[in-house]
């Protein structure tokens, strides 16, 4: 990023004008968005970015928060960043009209995928994290219109986002791979582990009175490999055990209910969305976390969980591993057998599930929001 950094405190919508064109300018977009995975990064990195400048890291960085009217601010409680609504529309229509007019000369850093066609052919700076190219291999998770937009939008990302930016290197393996090894150079900037960076809750002392239940937080999409989590939540139910899982059901997840006994269906939860206070009990109190993910960036769910001491089964992808190390088991993810045994182990074997917590929690403390933010914010910013 180039010239001085300007802008600070909270201001009306107004035009760019009034804006120095070297300040850093944050898309809020994921704002307007429901809560899944990257959304949650997005407000991650920016709390962990007002934190760091109220300590007085980056002491000449001044950065500004801009959404569509309507978005919610206060949540944030943000005192170093400011924020500002941009009136023009909503959606798709803000991100590539609204927002590049706003922006101008400023440096854009949007962290959900997707960046204004306008700013990236016109080679304004424009930093762009990409977190994944599932579109290209579940296409049936997405409609042809999501996946023809991303397409186009993605060449461009890969060869005009300055700089592009994704959460782990085997995700950047694959889009060098998918792109014919564009971009040469690209930012690496993992996720952190927990919510604010703020320390875990003790995990409670096991409740011999309840019984034990299996937890699983994610869509129920091809991606997140639900035909495999329905077969293995139907056998750990017809062993007794509860079966919790987190995210929207939807048709899919009906027709599965429908088929089960009333036996087994007395053991299987579906909680829907969860709040963080909701969550963080959840991932607390469960015996185990069973994540057979077909493909991830990064993985967010086993990373919250290991910091809250939940022993993790995960499938066995190279992301994966480069994010729970030794710290989890890994199944085969084509394979809902291999899924059911080693969540078996760890339900049967409570030395086995205490080591897999007490590394788990270790293995959390490698990541951390505020280091991806640094990250970030020394790649756009190379003299800070």
């Amino acid at each position: 990023m180039h010239g001085p950094v300007a802008v600070g405190g909270h201001a009306p919508c107004g035009g760019r004008d009034e804006q120095a064109a070297g300040e850093l300018v944050i898309n809020g977009r994921f704002l307007c968005q429901p809560a899944t995975g990257v959304q949650r990064v997005a407000r991650e990195f920016v709390l962990a970015l007002e934190r760091l400048l109220v300590r007085g890291e980056f002491p000449g960085l001044r950065a500004r928060l801009v959404a569509p009217a309507g978005a919610e601010f206060g949540s944030l409680n943000l005192a170093r960043i400011a924020t500002q609504h941009l009136a023009g529309g909503t959606g798709h229509y803000w991100e590539q009209v609204t927002l590049p007019r706003y922006a101008g000369g400023a440096h854009l850093l949007c962290l959900g995928n997707l960046a204004p066609l306008r700013s990236l052919i016109a080679g304004a700076p424009v930093a762009v994290m990409l977190h994944d190219q599932s579109f290209r291999t579940f296409k049936g998770d997405y409609s042809l219109p999501y996946r023809l937009f991303h397409e186009v939008v993605g060449h461009f990302l890969v060869r005009r986002a300055r700089p592009l930016i994704t959460v782990s290197q085997t995700e950047a393996e694959a889009i060098r791979a998918a792109n014919g090894g564009r971009p040469e150079q690209l930012v690496v900037a993992p996720n952190g582990s927990w919510m604010n960076d703020e320390p875990a809750p003790p995990r409670p002392a096991p409740d011999t009175a309840a019984p034990p239940y299996v937890l699983h937080v994610g869509g129920f999409s091809e991606r997140k490999n639900v035909g495999r989590v329905f077969a293995a939540a139907e056998v750990l139910a017809g062993d007794g055990v509860e079966v919790r899982l987190v995210g929207r059901p939807n048709a899919r997840c009906e027709e599965w209910l429908e088929g089960l006994s009333p036996e087994v269906r007395a053991k299987v939860r579906f909680t829907g969305f969860v709040d963080n206070a909701q969550l963080t009990r959840l991932y607390s109190e469960a015996a185990c976390l069973m994540y057979p993910s077909l493909y991830e960036a990064s993985g967010l769910p086993p990373s919250e969980a290991m910091r809250l001491g939940c022993p993790v089964v995960v499938s066995d992808l190279p992301v994966l591993r480069e994010r729970c190390g030794e710290a989890a088991l890994y199944c085969d993810p084509l394979d809902a057998a291999s899924l059911v045994a080693r969540v078996r182990d760890v339900l049967g074997d409570p030395v086995l599930a205490r080591r897999l917590s007490q590394r788990g929690q270790a293995r959390s403390q490698i990541f951390s929001w505020e280091n991806q933010a640094r990250i970030i914010v020394r790649a756009l910013v190379p003299a800070s």
